[in-house]
């Protein structure tokens, strides 16, 4: 019980951190329930996907009261997520986790470098034009959106996890957008689909709600937090915070497949 209790300041400390740069910390919660609440992998999956969906939910009604939010990228960046997963998930039967893992952390450390050598860009994210393309957005946009939307199906498919890293990779370095809203607008798509994987969990008995509650009573709170935090940094700290994080998940990737082993 006192280990239950102590998950809920553990929950507000990893939503703040990850809503404020537009993450949710799903691949930090699986391994702490894996390995020091010794959870079966299931269950450490579907409660972190429910943990996940009251967050960002939370950190979404936070970003859009800032008005930061990009709605169309946002959705342009979920459409190929399903796909992706699949080819994902299928991925895993051909290639050594551990090798795969290995991989995504080396690549997340190298786009961290990027991230911090980027220099500041303007304030506008791509804007809506009724006499271009799909959403008003140019063909250019649409076409990183959706590349972006497969790739981070596959990453969340191969790894449970991580498929908003690949999302604001492509926000900030390839459409140029500034953190803040890549930020507000990584956390409104995820929103959008974690939902419908908490409940395929929930249906399969995956989420133990004594190990759940806590997580997201810490959790929406936290998500509160962290869009307050992020609104108070410059968009060049907040992308050096976001590069620190992403160094963080990439030495999780790479060292915690041999820990647990």
């Amino acid at each position: 019980m006192i280990a239950q209790i102590a998950l809920i300041p553990i929950g507000l400390l990893i939503a703040a951190i990850f809503s404020m740069v537009g993450l949710a910390g799903g691949v930090f919660i699986v391994p702490m329930l894996v390995l020091v609440f010794k959870l079966p992998a299931q269950n450490a999956v579907g409660i972190s996907l429910i943990v996940m969906t009251f967050t960002t939910l939370s950190a979404a009604m936070a970003y859009a009261r800032q008005r930061r939010i990009n709605y169309r990228v946002g959705v342009l960046l979920d459409v190929f997520d399903v796909p992706g997963a699949v080819l994902g998930a299928y991925v895993t039967t051909l290639l050594a986790s551990r090798w795969l893992a290995s991989l995504f952390g080396i690549l997340l450390i190298i786009i961290s470098i990027f991230m911090a050598k980027k220099g500041e860009t303007s304030r506008r994210s791509p804007r809506s034009d009724p006499k271009r393309g799909i959403l008003g957005l140019s063909a250019r946009v649409v076409a990183f959106c959706l590349a972006a939307s497969f790739a981070s199906g596959v990453v969340a498919g191969m790894f449970g996890a991580g498929g908003g890293t690949v999302d604001e990779s492509v926000m900030i370095l390839a459409l140029n957008m500034p953190a803040h809203v890549a930020a507000a607008t990584s956390v409104f798509g995820m929103a959008l689909t974690n939902s419908a994987a908490a409940i395929s969990h929930g249906v399969l008995g995956n989420i133990l709600p004594e190990y759940a509650i806590p997580l997201i009573m810490g959790g929406v709170c936290g998500a509160q937090l962290g869009p307050s935090l992020s609104k108070r940094v410059r968009g060049g700290t907040l992308r050096k915070i976001l590069g620190a994080v992403f160094v963080l998940i990439g030495l999780r990737m790479i060292l915690v497949p041999y820990i647990a082993a």
